[in-house]
């Protein structure tokens, strides 16, 4: 047994963890900065199109992330076959994570495609004709891209479980670029607004999974791909990756329900609302993402301690990452908010729209610093990739439910408050994690946990 009362010797130094989490967070705000020059792009065409894309993309992130919790699974698995030195499982555990996020992503697919207008008039009920008819052309070619954005998405997630997340960068890094050049050449050069933007992204996610199979075929890297076609399920590892993708997916589901809900109270307040929420989000997710990103980081670190025996080190290095983000949290959403009205000029939109996204982006961003974001998510990581899933559904579900979307429809429709009210509730919701996740830290429950 390990003795948790000291540090053994250190299974990552600070050089290491640099060299981990430099390009996790370059790719967080490539794929932030890529997102922004979309959202720019697609608002020559108007505040229509901006809402659409807004509204579907809340869609796309639901769907996404429930097939995608299975490279979360993986990549935990992984993480601690390899902190365990069993390389063998870890391979396997590979090509598990490739068939079940594939399936399931091809499934999803299928199934939306067939009822793509009932499922927007599901949710967002009564929408502007423009709005509604920009949604389902973007719906229609972003859903062809999810078996290749579950493929992508899984060789991207096994590079970073074995530390190689330099060669991830590059990999993500090069399919962000070809997305924005597709934007500009389908928006600009060939008039297709919003289908323009959905295809390009959905070309860019077929580039994804082709050459990230080709890099996790390299035989030079630790894990890799091994006989995919000879079609071979491994039971003992999917239940594995099951438990902990399966409940990640069910928080992921239901918090993007939640979020849902918000969208949608968020839609009754008009179009200058929904592009004013969409702006401040976009804005807001630079620091949300890069902050975001070091709980990528946690999935590694934290695996492989984890793998290895040493939950001392695990919550040494949890306390360091968080502690640096607080840091970070600071710096980002203070220049957000200082430099807020020059920010929002990058949209093209009418005046009254513009004025209303740096009022609610400054509040966005204020908020964030005092609930303390990076509490707020990043330890939900590393408890994660230790095997405390039950802890992390239990209280995303019931904090969202509570005061992201209760208190968003209590301030923002019965009070009247409007989108800001929508704002105040998604404080609160962080505060609560943020406090509840301390605790948690604090307790050393999470540390008891086992996966493999």
């Amino acid at each position: 047994m390990t003795n948790t009362n000291s540090i053994s010797q250190p299974i990552f130094s600070n050089r290491a963890l640099v060299s981990l989490a430099v390009p996790i967070v370059l790719d967080a705000l490539l794929a932030i900065v890529a997102g922004i020059a979309d959202s720019s792009m697609v608002s020559t065409a108007g505040e229509a199109a901006v809402s659409a894309i807004s509204l579907v993309d809340s869609l796309n992130i639901m769907f996404i992330l429930m097939f995608n919790a299975m490279t979360t699974g993986g990549v935990v698995v992984t993480s601690q076959y390899i902190g365990s030195r069993n390389i063998e499982r870890a391979k396997c555990s590979a090509n598990q994570l490739l068939y079940a996020s594939a399936a399931i992503a091809t499934v999803l697919m299928v199934l939306l495609l067939c009822f793509i207008p009932q499922i927007i008039g599901l949710v967002y009920g009564t929408l502007e004709a423009e709005v509604f008819k920009n949604a389902k052309t973007y719906f229609f070619w972003t859903l062809l891209g999810y078996p290749f954005f579950a493929i992508g998405s899984s060789s991207t997630a096994l590079l970073r479980a074995q530390a190689k997340s330099g060669a991830a960068l590059m990999l993500t890094g090069a399919v962000n670029l070809l997305n924005v050049i597709g934007n500009a050449v389908l928006i600009f050069g060939f008039d297709l607004g919003v289908a323009g933007a959905a295809i390009s992204t959905t070309f860019s996610r077929i580039v994804w999974a082709a050459v990230g199979l080709i890099m996790l075929h390299n035989k030079d890297l630790q894990v890799h791909f091994e006989n995919l076609l000879k079609f071979k399920l491994d039971f003992d590892i999917l239940r594995r990756v099951f438990n902990i993708g399966g409940a990640n997916g069910l928080e992921n589901g239901l918090f993007q329900m939640g979020k849902l809900l918000v969208a949608s109270l968020v839609s009754s307040f008009g179009t200058i609302a929904i592009a004013a929420n969409s702006v401040a989000n976009t804005l807001c997710n630079i620091g949300w993402t890069t902050i975001g990103a070091f709980g990528t980081v946690l999935l590694t670190v934290v695996g492989q301690c984890m793998g290895a025996r040493e939950p001392e080190q695990a919550k040494m290095y949890t306390k360091k990452l968080v502690s640096f983000c607080i840091i970070l949290t600071f710096v980002l959403f203070g220049s957000v908010f200082l430099f807020r009205n020059q920010l929002v000029g990058i949209f093209d939109f009418g005046e009254e729209a513009l004025r209303e996204s740096a009022r609610i982006t400054g509040a966005g961003a204020l908020l964030t610093i005092c609930s303390v974001y990076a509490w707020s998510f990043v330890p939900v990581a590393a408890y994660r990739a230790a095997g405390d899933t039950k802890y992390a559904v239990i209280l995303a579900v019931s904090s969202m439910f509570t005061f992201r979307v209760g208190l968003s429809y209590l301030l923002g429709h019965f009070c009247n408050m409007g989108l800001l009210g929508v704002w105040i509730g998604m404080w609160a919701d962080w505060t609560c994690r943020t406090i509840f996740n301390l605790f948690r830290f604090r307790s050393g429950k999470w540390l008891t946990k086992r996966v493999i």
